[in-house]
């Protein structure tokens, strides 16, 4: 259990890490960050506060369609504010990174393996589900449609959010790039390759 909780935090860690980089690199941010990019841009609130606020959606949208509030939601609401406190950790933490376009497209493709590490970590740990994947697994089991199929149509309805609240607001497209398409299609697919190759899981249990 201690080693579940370890490689946990550290999944967490993995993914508000990424989350800004991929906006300091102005590829387009991961398509589950568009939403909270966007309305920490527009709103002019800090990125992890927008993270938070979306979060806690994301709960509420859990309990309302599966019609049960259950302890596993419940653990989701600390972890919305611990994972919206170390997103603007980093935020303050990393600075300005200025690197021509080639570096940059380098950069946010080694962190797409980066993110991809921080949700394998979170979710294979099997303890507590980010928001984001929660909502994603209980779409699944109420509709009964394959988790992978779900993550790619979730994902895509984000970006869609994103650039709704963007037009709506008469402002750019924030955060929404090439880089948002590209996680978009390649991120489970580097998550399934964790799963082939990294067996750390059967001996963390």
């Amino acid at each position: 259990m201690t080693k579940r909780i370890i490689l946990y935090v550290v999944g967490l860690n993995l993914i508000a890490v990424a989350v800004v980089l991929n906006i300091r690199y102005a590829t387009g941010v991961a398509a589950f960050s568009s939403v909270m990019y966007a309305i920490s841009e527009i709103y002019g609130i800090s990125l992890g506060t927008a993270s938070i606020l979306c979060y806690l959606i994301f709960v509420l949208l859990q309990c309302i369609l599966s019609r049960k509030i259950t302890l596993t939601y419940v653990l989701e609401i600390p972890l919305s504010f611990a994972f919206g406190f170390l997103t603007d950790f980093y935020d303050f933490l990393i600075p300005e990174l200025n690197f021509s376009l080639f570096f940059r497209g380098i950069f946010f493709i080694l962190t797409m393996f980066i993110t991809a590490m921080g949700v394998f970590l979170c979710v294979k740990t099997d303890l507590v589900l980010t928001p984001t994947d929660g909502i994603v697994n209980t779409i699944s089991e109420v509709f009964h449609i394959p988790f992978s199929t779900v993550k790619n149509v979730f994902d895509i309805s984000l970006v869609a959010v994103s650039a709704i609240l963007c037009l709506a607001n008469q402002t750019s497209f924030y955060g929404i790039g090439i880089g948002t398409v590209l996680s978009a299609v390649f991120l489970g697919r580097i998550i399934k390759i964790y799963e082939l190759h990294i067996p750390i899981f059967k001996q963390a249990k």
